[in-house]
């Protein structure tokens, strides 16, 4: 696909340029408060994993609502985790998992029972960013007579009116609720970037080393930008186009989705029919037609009445996993559970659903996941009828709408939509109309430069669908002069470091993280094969097959290893999707 056809009209872009603030002072008397340590509850299964980890401590620190203005609300708390280092210590290293939502607080520990070094040469602090995990609560209220409201659509695929009144209602009431109470203007990138500087600060370090993957490339990109002077070892991976705006990088999403769809997941399928019993094709086409046909019965029952399970609700599964390419199980799984529940219909999916789903796989396929995993994706969520106050929980849309500015005319999303629609059947919907098109607040925006700070490792898959590489490789441009991008040629994989199947992406991110070596030049880097395959596939993308040789040493992939740490990243990877839709 040409990136220019791809690009959003230049008249949707509204002035996201206001002037920059200068960086807050930290008051003393945050870095003097008293902080109770104790070990984190997660600390048992790191030295369960590695005995010879060191203890990682948890607590809650207070900082300011507003850094800029820290006595006009109530403080905060943040929730972080701290170990020190077991050799001679090099540094602070932190992380960020992605989101924005995803916590953060095991991440930095979790990635060291891979890279046993980090215990070694670092003190590590992980940290979950203000309004998510354990940290102070983002809430988004509204009431049970709003939500039952709204109006609904059974299909959002089907880009018409009904639809689109949905979206907007929906976009609106989801505005209003996590704009409700004073600490949504402010759970934003820029705050959170402070929180980070202060817990430098807090640990007495003079830089900071960080691994972030996603959102968290964003978050590690404005940091950099804020504080030059204090950036360490940044490796920064699966990218988002954190030089422009979060609608530039949202407006990537329904074609990068398709693109992997497409290109990797539909022709895995096809060449593991023989795996699969009551195949779904043998070919991407033949696939693509049983998905059609199964989605198709999914909408029929529903308007009979025989389920409430609607057809978008099956995109949204395969939508959220496929990121992965350990995930290509789970995302199949899916489409069976689907296709048992049109064979027996039921209101929900239910356990049966699930099991003869599951039993449809062959032994080899079955052993990169779990039935009990399967299943409680399917849980129905228990909420308290009688509570007119619903909280809808922490909305990673809030960051995006704090950070940058957004066209308020929803009628400009629906058009997106629809126009998305017709070149990416299967994901061009993804979008719709996002809470920030009425969001109340002016954004907390920057223009990053990144003048003044070291070269960083920028790291990336040609054919991640999460974070698309045209993206990746456009913010690479604009700061060439402070990165190194390495690119992984017929690789989808959101979050290659440590987390990646290429071997030859650990060895320049290990080089890069503990020695301080970067590439001499940008590098492209060959893969390993996807789950039961005897060979990589070539894929036509942005790199055209221009790889780096693989090192003779090909090890599995660190997730393999690490199921704590897929568990962070299955979590992470799935929460944006899902808060898409109701």
């Amino acid at each position: 696909m040409a990136l220019a056809v791809l690009a959003p009209p230049s008249v949707a872009q509204p002035d996201r340029r206001p002037a920059e603030p200068r960086n807050p002072a930290i008051p003393q008397r945050y870095l003097d408060q008293p902080i109770q340590w104790a070990p984190c509850s997660f600390d048992a299964a790191i030295k369960q994993a590695n005995p010879q980890a060191p203890t990682t401590n948890c607590a809650k620190v207070k900082v300011p609502m507003d850094w800029h203005n820290p006595d006009a609300h109530p403080d905060i708390t943040v929730a972080i985790a701290y170990s020190k280092a077991t050799g001679p210590v090099r540094g602070l290293l932190t992380s960020n998992p992605g989101g924005p939502s995803g916590p953060g607080l095991n991440l930095t520990a979790t990635l060291a029972l891979s890279r046993p070094q980090m215990f070694r040469d670092f003190d590590l602090l992980g940290f979950d960013p203000r309004g998510f995990g354990q940290s102070e609560a983002l809430r988004c209220l509204t009431t049970s007579e709003e939500l039952a409201a709204l109006p609904t659509t059974p299909d959002y695929r089907v880009r018409d009116e009904q639809t689109h009144r949905t979206e907007i209602a929906e976009a609106k009431l989801y505005a209003k609720a996590c704009a409700s109470t004073e600490f949504g203007r402010f759970v934003s990138t820029q705050q959170t970037v402070y929180d980070m500087e202060f817990l430098r600060a807090l640990q007495g370090h003079r830089l900071l080393h960080f691994v972030g993957y996603s959102y968290g490339t964003w978050l590690g990109g404005w940091y950099a930008d804020t504080y030059p002077q204090r950036v360490g070892r940044f490796v920064l991976d699966s990218n988002m186009d954190w030089t422009h705006t979060q609608w530039d990088n949202v407006n990537f999403d329904p074609w990068s989705y398709q693109r992997r769809f497409d290109t990797q997941f539909k022709p895995w399928v096809g060449r593991h029919a023989d795996q699969i019993t009551g195949n779904l094709g043998t070919t991407a086409r033949d696939v693509q037609r049983t998905y059609d046909a199964i989605r198709g019965k999914l909408g029929a029952l529903q308007q009979a009445g025989r389920t409430s399970v609607r057809p978008h609700d099956l995109d949204f599964k395969v939508l959220g996993v496929i990121g992965n390419d350990r995930r290509f199980i789970r995302a199949l799984v899916d489409i069976l559970v689907h296709d048992e529940l049109v064979k027996a219909p039921a209101d929900k999916v239910q356990a049966g659903h699930v099991e003869r789903a599951w039993a449809r796989l062959a032994p080899a396929l079955q052993a990169y996941d779990t039935l009990a995993t399967i299943k409680s994706r399917y849980q129905i969520p228990v909420t308290a009828a009688a509570d007119q106050v619903v909280n809808l929980g922490a909305l990673g849309d809030t960051v995006r709408c704090n950070d940058t500015a957004w066209n308020k005319d929803p009628r400009f999303y629906t058009r997106e939509a629809d126009r998305m629609a017709r070149q990416n059947p299967w994901a061009g919907y993804l979008n719709g109309v996002p809470l920030c098109a009425f969001w109340p607040y002016p954004p907390q925006d920057r223009q990053l430069d990144l003048k003044g700070a070291p070269r960083m490792l920028l790291v990336h898959a040609e054919l991640d669908p999460q974070t698309a590489y045209e993206g990746a490789l456009r913010t690479y441009k604009d700061i060439s002069h402070a990165a190194r991008l390495v690119s992984v040629d017929d690789e989808g994989q959101h979050g290659e470091y440590i987390l990646g199947p290429s071997s030859c992406v650990q060895q320049f991110g290990d080089r890069f993280l503990f020695n301080g070596e970067l590439p001499g030049r940008n590098e492209i880097c060959g893969t390993a094969p996807l789950p039961e395959d005897g060979s990589v596939y070539e894929v036509r993308g942005p790199l055209d097959g221009k790889a780096h040789p693989l090192p003779r040493s090909l090890s599995a992939g660190a997730a393999e290893q690490n199921p704590l740490l897929q568990e962070i990243f299955d979590q992470t990877s799935e929460r944006p999707v899902k808060a898409l839709r109701r």
